[in-house]
């Protein structure tokens, strides 16, 4: 990928993390960076396009950070944790919500393609966190009701809802929010 097309991506990214995806234009981007808005558009013809590349890029990425968990931490207490601050990190780089959360907020406004990738992100951290949580249980360093699928339903959810509350009402909130699901995994 070109140094400019990543450019342009790096600039969208943040504006939809701290604005939201139909809150920024072309304009804006083209603002932040100094180029034309024909210069972003040779790169991504539609909004529609950009948005799929962030989500692609997104999803990559992620796939990346959390196969560098597992290889790193054998202990699923120690995966979960490092899969904390990986979502942390968000809310610690500013008033930013996750990309995935702020895409999902406008899901009815997105195109179907990126709709799709949006959902097979979601699909992989899911995945993730279920095969987490089985393990954890076989390791005996976690303990959960239910079956492990509705609670990496309910961590995905509760993490990204922390990154919301945090932006709106500082760090205390996703600390409280860790601290509870931690609570809820802990072996005696």
């Amino acid at each position: 990928m070109s140094d400019r097309k990543e450019q342009i991506l790096d600039v969208a990214e943040e504006l939809l993390q701290t604005r939201s995806f139909s809150a920024f234009s072309y304009q804006d981007v083209s603002d932040r960076i100094g180029i034309s808005k024909a210069t972003i558009h040779h790169h991504f013809p539609s909004k529609d396009d950009l948005s799929l590349a962030l989500v692609t890029r997104h999803h990559m990425s992620l796939v990346s950070a959390l196969e560098t968990i597992t290889k790193e931490h054998s202990d699923s207490w120690k995966q979960l944790e490092a899969y904390i601050q990986l979502v942390s990190q968000i809310m610690q780089s500013g008033h930013k919500i996750c990309l995935t959360g702020s895409l999902q907020a406008e899901f009815a406004t997105i195109s179907n393609s990126t709709k799709q990738e949006l959902a097979n992100l979601c699909t992989c951290i899911h995945a993730w966190l279920t095969r987490l949580l089985i393990e954890g249980r076989k390791q005996q360093v976690m303990t959960f009701p239910g079956n492990p699928e509705d609670q990496a339903s309910l961590i995905q959810a509760a993490l990204q809802g922390a990154l919301q509350q945090a932006r709106a009402h500082g760090p205390k909130q996703f600390t409280t929010v860790v601290r509870q699901i931690k609570a809820i995994l802990k072996t005696s």
